[in-house]
């Protein structure tokens, strides 16, 4: 009885053993888990920081993009996971940039990368038109590199300059072709023209709201200096000048947001195509893969406190016409015609 008893015990010893060796093959690889974490932390930066994070049930989000990682049992998955979730969320605005384009956006000289400029700003172009009215495009800024804002900002400002120095006091802005991108270097350019003070505010889920501004040459958040020229700021000769902000469905995020620092200003008219849509504030946030969360954390307001739901709505429709045309540029010129010079 005790021999017997004893051959049990050690059999189901072995028994346990093997299961447990079993279960050790199936744990998650170290790349499944480097994907598992990279999940999580990007689930963890939304809860805190997302601007409809009260909205949203974290649980239930969490097992489901688990769910979807594990089943999909590719530790490039992570990243479809995560976009999984802001289709559920009806989220368009947020995105995960990959390691090499977040090392170019921040400028990361470690990382090897030395794009050209043509590949982090779009073009900048002033013209006269008439001999009245500036004309000037508002680029697209892919990067966060203070020196390469500051120089895109500088830039910005003597187009300015040196239209103003013409006489000028009809201007447009046009920001069709702005894809986005960081809006501090295009609002530090703008500035002279815009003039100082507040243009808008960022509005938190608590309803804070965080004031945008320009003032002796910089661009403000709240207290923080987010961008400036190298000197003290252009001032303009003909500070009351009338201005027509061309929008199109190319305006998109932050090219929005400066189609909004225009929005009630004195003598200003917007004009073209409702823009993108994508009128929430993002932040970034670095991802131990190297990778960079571009997150939605508030809502945008104009200067008189409006918050902007969607898309921006110029004040004069103008649909897009034919290539060998350009009616909205054409109205601009119409409708700055009929200004008075200050």
């Amino acid at each position: 009885m005790f021999r017997s008893f004893s051959v049990l015990i050690l059999l189901g010893c072995l028994l346990a053993a093997r299961d447990g060796f079993a279960a050790t093959d199936t744990l998650p690889s170290p790349c499944m888990q480097k994907a598992e974490k990279l999940l999580d932390e990007v689930l963890g930066f939304m809860q805190k920081t997302y601007y409809r994070k009260n909205e949203v049930s974290w649980p239930d989000l969490t097992t489901k993009a688990h769910e979807q990682l594990r089943s999909a049992g590719s530790c490039e998955d992570a990243y479809s996971s995560i976009s999984w979730c802001f289709k559920e969320l009806n989220e368009h605005h947020s995105f995960v940039m990959p390691a090499d384009k977040a090392a170019r956006y921040i400028g990361d000289e470690d990382a090897g990368v030395s794009p050209n400029l043509a590949e982090l700003v779009g073009e900048i172009r002033g013209e006269w038109l008439q001999d009245s009215i500036g004309y000037l495009t508002i680029p697209w800024v892919s990067t966060d590199d203070s020196l390469v804002c500051e120089q895109i900002a500088d830039s910005l400002q003597a187009v300015i300059a040196r239209l103003d120095s013409r006489g000028i006091s009809r201007w447009i802005i046009d920001l069709r072709k702005n894809s986005g991108g960081n809006f501090w270097p295009m609002l530090t350019g703008l500035g002279p023209l815009l003039g100082e003070g507040i243009y808008g505010y960022f509005v938190s889920p608590s309803n804070e709201r965080i004031p945008f501004a320009y003032r002796n040459g910089s661009a403000i958040q709240g207290r923080h200096v987010r961008c400036r020229v190298s000197h003290n700021g252009y001032r303009m000769l003909h500070d009351r000048p009338s201005i027509v902000v061309l929008t199109g469905r190319r305006t998109v995020s932050a090219g929005e947001i400066v189609a909004l620092a225009f929005r009630g200003m004195e003598q200003t008219c917007l004009m073209g195509e409702p823009t993108a849509g994508f009128t929430t504030a993002n932040a970034t946030y670095s991802l131990s893969d190297k990778s960079m969360l571009v997150l939605s954390v508030c809502q945008e307001a104009d200067r008189t406190g409006r918050i902007c739901e969607g898309s921006i709505q110029p004040d004069k429709l103008i649909a897009a016409g034919a290539p060998a045309g350009d009616a909205a540029k054409t109205a601009a010129i119409n409708w700055l015609m009929t200004r008075q010079n200050p």
